[in-house]
């Protein structure tokens, strides 16, 4: 590690968790593949005949050469397999006649991707879903596989990749914060590879975490600091540059093959011709008129069957003339001017003992004049316009989803409805017993899509909320979540950038332990001062508690006072001591 990784902590600067992610690991006492022997190569990267420059394998090849000649010096040759002459499988060992004497000393072999070696060598993908891996040692060889790719909406396997990464955490590297100065590469010229056997398939399908970018209220911000704009992304920029051939979030194992949706219009596609045409179809408001105040953020009557009728034919039709359609939003837009429908058909879908809700009652559409109203929630009127566009649409594509929302003054699971099987619930609270109540009334695909990393996004308080985090993320993980989007990333690397990176981390592996996240990370990023670094983060994540309730995370009202800002300083201080003359610091 470098100076700077402790300097910005002597700030109230938190960096990242550190983790490393295996799934089922073996060990057992055999010869380690070895890739370098004192700075120099012993073993040669092998892929796919028909892998060419662009293709998963060899995107995979590139991420471990580079990495290896950073950690060892030793530059390893990539070959296609046909490159490898007569090799062949004999007593459980690849064998060939080397071509020239260059390549004598290359008697080990990383076998990338879907090879034939790898298949004789019984290193199969079998066990494997989509977006799987697999790092198994094997004889003289080193298999690196990927499993197989989804149907619809399942374009790309990331698997090789995958697995190139898992090697390369086991071997002690990891990747804390985006740019060059948050990549930890051990220094060591050979480079062994103890035998082992990883095989890994995610339980979140598609894993994602928004990058957002400076908008209007980060202007604003710029603006209050007196920074110049062209000044603060020249920042950034430096901040994000990196020597290696591989961005954080890459490393981290976002991404994913699952389709993503957002607010649609709740399914209606021209709305500016059919709220003339069809204004019955559209939310009435308090003044007894279809108005919407404008026509970008409408509100729908979810209780008029010819409306329902026809998103349900429009999307059939869609389907038709796309057969790759997987799947479709019917997610309602988000804020406008307009009030929840008040008509008695929608009223009446509304159960009168649902949770309690306040609807923002606007004098007239498109008027910033509004009364709140205590009522019930809108769950309920919500899942049957989503069932009823289903149960039309499936029965004649019957594999095609459907993306619906827990969200707004709709987000309590729904009382008196069921769930129709091919909807897709985008789930945005944060409360294990509301992802609970959604899983009991039918829910089977639950796409997590929360607003927690918005949480000091104005004012980038220090805060740690990594144990509730993965209390959550545990949970939803064993009760059908399929997908995550989080929102966003706002780069308060130095005080949001411990729960930033435990957030990755858990996507990949939602099952880690908080602890074992934090002792990870300070082992790797701290070296002699992790004791006091630990500290620091469990003092900071006591703190934190007062803004996350219950099995809830609200940013919560808690204070840094001149006591508590001197012990978090203390253990820096402390960590810094501990630290000093360590190699891996200057």
């Amino acid at each position: 590690m470098s100076r700077s990784r402790l300097r910005p902590l002597l700030s109230f600067a938190v960096l990242m968790v550190l983790g490393t992610v295996h799934g089922t690991v073996h060990r057992v006492s055999a010869e380690p593949i070895r890739l370098t022997r004192d700075g120099q190569p012993v073993a040669v990267v092998v892929i796919p005949d028909g892998a060419g420059n662009r293709s998963g394998e060899a995107e995979a090849a590139g991420i471990l050469v580079n990495h290896l000649r950073q950690m060892s010096g030793g530059e390893l040759p990539v070959r296609h397999e046909r490159d490898l002459g007569d090799a062949r499988v004999a007593e459980g060992r690849i064998v060939r006649a080397p071509r020239d004497a260059d390549e004598t000393s290359l008697t080990y072999f990383v076998l990338l991707g879907d090879t034939r070696l790898a298949d004789e060598l019984g290193v199969t993908t079998e066990d494997l879903g989509v977006g799987g891996m697999r790092v198994r040692t094997s004889g003289n060889a080193l298999v690196l596989r990927g499993g197989p790719v989804g149907g619809p909406g399942h374009r790309d396997s990331a698997g090789v990749r995958y697995a190139v990464i898992e090697l390369w955490e086991d071997l002690g590297c990891r990747y804390l914060w985006p740019g060059e100065t948050g990549k930890v590469i051990p220094q060591r010229p050979t480079v062994e590879v103890a035998d082992l056997d990883i095989a890994y398939t995610p339980p979140v399908g598609h894993r994602a975490m928004r990058w957002s970018r400076l908008g209007e209220r980060g202007q604003s911000g710029l603006e209050q600091l007196g920074i110049d704009r062209q000044v603060y992304e020249r920042a950034v920029s430096r901040a994000g540059r990196t020597a290696e051939p591989i961005a954080w979030a890459t490393w981290q194992r976002l991404g994913g093959q699952m389709p993503r949706f957002g607010h649609g219009g709740a399914g209606l596609r021209d709305a500016e011709r059919h709220v003339k045409e069809n204004p019955d179809w559209f939310a009435l408001q308090a003044d007894g008129t279809r108005d919407q105040g404008g026509i970008d953020r409408w509100r729908l009557c979810k209780s008029n069957p010819e409306l329902i009728r026809h998103v349900a034919e429009d999307i059939i039709r869609r389907r038709n003339e796309d057969p790759d359609l997987a799947l479709v939003s019917l997610c309602p837009n988000d804020g406008g001017y307009a009030s929840w429908c008040l008509c008695e058909s929608c009223q009446e879908l509304d159960p009168p003992d649902g949770p309690p809700v306040t609807l923002l009652i606007f004098e007239r559409a498109g008027s910033s004049r509004r009364t709140p109203r205590d009522y019930v929630s809108l769950t309920d009127r919500m899942v049957f316009y989503w069932n009823r566009i289903a149960e039309q649409v499936t029965r004649v594509h019957p594999v095609l989803l459907f993306g619906v929302s827990a969200y707004s003054r709709f987000s309590h699971p729904p009382v008196r409805q069921r769930l129709h099987p091919n909807l897709v619930a985008r789930y945005v609270p944060t409360e294990v017993e509301g992802w609970d109540g959604w899983v009991q009334a039918g829910a089977q695909r639950i796409y997590y899509r929360p607003n927690i990393l918005l949480i000091n996004r104005r004012h980038g308080k220090l805060q740690s909320i990594v144990g509730a985090l993965a209390r959550q993320m545990s949970h939803f993980a064993e009760h059908g979540m399929a997908m995550t989007d989080f929102d966003s990333i706002y780069h308060h690397w130095s005080t949001l950038g411990l729960t930033y990176y435990a957030t990755a981390r858990l996507n990949w592996n939602p099952h880690l332990p908080p602890e074992a996240i934090l002792a990870d990370y300070a082992h790797h990023g701290f070296g002699p001062g992790a004791e006091f670094i630990t500290q620091y983060f469990e003092r900071v994540e006591r703190l934190s508690e007062a803004g996350v309730a219950s099995r809830h995370i609200e940013p919560g009202d808690y204070r840094y006072t001149p006591e508590v800002v001197g012990e978090l300083r203390g253990l820096l201080n402390a960590a810094e001591t501990a630290a000093a003359g360590d190699e891996r610091i200057g």
